[in-house]
C-alpha cells in the first residue's frame, strides 16, 4: 500500500488481513509438523519395535529428502506466482504435503518416507517462495512485520505439536491429524480472494476491486485501485528477459545477494539438524531429569514464545536489531551445550550438568525464532519490486534448499568427524559471523511501505 495512503486512514481495519495471516500460519504450521516429526519417530524406527526395519543409513536419507524436495518445490512456486499468484499457489502446496501425510500413514517400508518426505519437501519449497510475497502484498506497513513473524511463528508451534503427538501417539494416528487440518486449510485458501496485486496485473479489475474492499475495507477502494494499478503498471511493463537483465542494477543484485546470504545464516545455524535429532541429542546428553521426549516437548515450546517476541519486536525495534540479538543468543545457547558435552568427556556426573544442555536448547529456540528464522522471508517480501519477487524468490528458496540439503545430509558425518563436543560449536560460531553482516549490510525496513522500501533502494527517496 501506498505511503500517501497510509497517511490518510483514520481508522484501519486489519482483522481480514490477520485472517490471511492466520491461514499462512496454519499453512507453515503443517510444515512444522513435518520438520518436528523425525524427532519423536527416529528411535522408534530404529528400535525393534518399528513395524519395517530402517537403518540409521536410511534415516539420514529419510531426514535430507525433506529439503532435496524443497529445492524443486523452489522452482514450482516461483513459476506459479508469475501466472496464478501468490495465494493460489499458496492453495497449491497444500496438496504435496497432503500426500505426504498420506503416504505416511499407508507407509509399510522406508521407500514410502522417502516419498512421503520428498512430497512435504516439495510443499515446504512452494511455501517460501511464496507466502511472504503474499502477505507483502495484502498487508498494511504498520502490520507487515507482525503478519511475517506469525506466519514464521508456524514452524516452532508445528514442532511442538509434533513432539507432544509424537510422545503419545503412533505415526500413523498423528499423520492422519495433521491430514484432516491440511484439507481445512486448502478450503481455506480457496475461500480467501487473490492478492489484488496480481488481479491488476492479469486486468481483472472488478476482482482486484474486491480483493482490495475484502482485505482493506476501511479504505477508498477506488482511489486505492488507481494507485495500485499505477504502482503494478510501472513495474509490471518488464519482460523476463528484462527482469534478468535489472538483476545487474547494483542495488537489486546487493539485495539478491543479502537475502541468500541471511537464508544461508538461518539453514546454517543448526535449526534442522537439532529439530530433527533434538530427542537423539539429549540422549547423547544423558538427560535423565525426565524422559528425553518430555524434555523435546518443553524446548518446542519455548520456540512458540521466540516467535511470539518477534511478533512484538519486529516493528519496533526493527529488523536489523532483531537480527543482531537472535545471532547472539543463538552463539551463547549452543556455546552452553557445548560446554555440556566438554564436561561429559572430562568424567562430570551427568545428573550434575545436564542442565546445561536443556538450557542451552531452550536459549536456542527461543532465539532462533526470534530472528534469524523469520528476516530471510520478510526481507524478501520487502525488498524486491513485484516484477523481480518471482525470481527473487526462486533464487533464495533454491539456496535455502541446497544449503539445508547439504547441512542435514552432512550431519551424521560432521558428527562422526567432530563429536558432539566441536560440532554444535561450529555452528555457534558460524551464525556469529551473522552479527557484523547484518550491521554492515542489511537495510532497515521497519514502518516503510514498499514503494517507499523501492524509492530508497533505487535512490528517489531519503527516507
Amino acid at each position: 500500500m501506498t505511503e500517501a495512503r497510509s497517511e490518510k486512514l483514520k481508522k484501519k481495519v486489519f482483522w481480514p488481513q490477520w485472517i490471511a495471516g492466520c491461514g499462512v500460519w496454519l499453512l507453515i504450521t503443517e510444515l512444522g509438523l513435518v520438520g518436528g516429526w523425525s524427532s519423536p519417530y527416529i528411535n522408534y524406527l530404529t528400535s525393534a519395535e518399528s513395524t519395517f526395519p530402517v537403518t540409521l543409513s536410511e534415516i539420514s536419507w529419510v531426514v535430507s529428502l525433506f529439503n532435496l524436495g524443497r529445492f524443486f518445490g523452489a522452482i514450482g512456486g516461483a513459476i506459479c506466482v508469475n501466472y496464478v499468484g501468490s495465494k493460489t499457489t499458496i492453495t497449491i502446496s497444500t496438496v504435496p504435503i497432503s500426500l505426504g501425510w498420506l503416504f505416511i500413514i499407508l507407509a509399510n517400508s522406508v521407500e514410502w518416507l522417502y516419498v512421503s518426505r520428498f512430497c512435504s519437501g516439495i510443499s515446504l519449497g512452494i511455501t517460501y517462495s511464496c507466502y511472504s510475497i503474499y502477505l507483502g502484498e495484502i498487508a498494511d506497513p504498520s502490520i507487515r512485520g507482525a503478519l511475517m513473524a506469525l506466519g514464521t511463528s508456524g514452524v516452532a508451534t508445528g514442532n511442538f505439536i509434533m513432539s507432544v503427538m509424537g510422545a503419545y501417539l503412533s505415526m500413523a494416528v498423528s499423520a492422519m491429524i495433521a491430514l484432516v487440518f491440511c484439507l481445512l486449510l486448502m478450503i481455506l485458501f480457496i475461500w480467501l480472494p487473490e492478492s489484488p496485486h496480481h488481479l491488476i496485473k492479469k486486468s481483472l479489475d472488478e476482482k482486484a476491486k474486491s480483493s482490495i474492499q475484502w482485505y482493506h475495507r476501511d479504505y477508498d477502494v477506488e482511489s486505492e485501485f488507481m494507485d495500485l494499478r499505477k504502482f503494478v503498471e510501472n513495474v509490471s511493463k518488464q519482460t523476463l528477459t528484462d527482469s534478468l537483465r535489472e538483476l545487474k542494477i547494483v542495488h537489486f543484485r546487493k539485495s539478491i545477494i543479502i537475502v541468500t546470504i541471511l537464508t544461508a545464516y538461518a539453514q546454517l545455524s543448526g535449526i534442522n539438524n537439532i529439530s530433527f535429532y533434538m530427542e537423539s541429542i539429549f540422549v547423547s546428553a544423558k538427560v535423565s531429569v525426565m524422559d528425553p521426549a518430555q524434555v523435546v516437548i518443553i524446548v518446542m515450546a519455548c520456540g512458540i514464545i521466540g516467535c511470539c517476541l518477534s511478533m512484538l519486536l519486529m516493528d519496533r525495534l526493527g529488523r536489523r536489531i532483531l537480527m543482531v540479538i537472535s545471532c547472539t543468543g543463538i552463539t551463547l545457547s549452543l556455546s552452553l551445550l557445548t560446554v555440556e558435552f566438554q564436561l561429559l568427556d572430562f568424567g562430570f556426573d551427568s545428573k550434575t550438568v545436564e542442565g546445561l544442555a536443556i538450557t542451552g536448547m531452550i536459549a536456542f529456540y527461543i532465539t532462533v525464532f526470534s530472528g534469524v528464522t523469520l528476516l530471510p522471508p520478510t526481507m524478501l517480501g520487502e525488498l524486491f519490486p513485484p516484477y523481480l519477487k518471482c525470481i527473487a524468490a526462486f533464487i533464495i528458496s533454491s539456496t535455502a534448499a541446497v544449503v539445508s540439503f547439504i547441512s542435514t545430509v552432512t550431519y551424521m558425518p560432521l558428527l562422526n568427524f567432530l563429536n558432539e563436543r566441536y560440532l554444535f560449536l561450529f555452528y555457534g560460531l558460524l551464525e556469529a559471523t551473522a552479527i557484523p553482516f547484518t550491521l554492515i549490510c542489511v537495510p532497515e525496513t521497519k514502518g516503510m511501505s514498499l514503494q517507499a522500501i523501492q524509492d530508497q533502494l533505487t535512490g528517489k527517496s531519503k527516507a
